[in-house]
């Protein structure tokens, strides 16, 4: 027998089962250490995946009292992807990066 959960993920509420809720947290913990620093950014990012997350269970959920288990959440992390996928190159977002792109395109 296994202990459930009550969790809200995206606005859709779900059971889930304890092993399958720390799988569920380790993931979303390590998406948001690969993640930038910036903390809106972040927190805004993973607003937007646990949203995705919400609508993927929801659609394996056929009844209101149906626990998501394991198998739920890997069959989610296969789709979502793995935490690495996440990180961002922040020198994609630099500025010089980009002036010396500029003006070498120019000469």
């Amino acid at each position: 027998m296994n202990k459930t959960i009550n969790i809200n993920l995206g606005g859709v509420f779900f059971h889930i089962d304890e092993i399958a809720y720390q799988k569920l947290k380790s993931y979303l913990d390590s998406i948001r250490r690969s993640l930038s620093d910036d903390p809106k950014g972040r927190d805004e990012i993973i607003t937007d995946i646990e949203s995705r997350i919400g609508e993927l269970l929801a659609d394996k959920v056929k009844d209101v009292r149906q626990v998501i288990n394991q198998e739920d959440i890997d069959e989610v992390i296969e789709v979502m992807g793995k935490p690495e996928d996440y990180m961002v190159d922040d020198e994609i977002f630099n500025d010089d990066g980009y002036s010396t792109y500029s003006r070498k395109r120019h000469k």
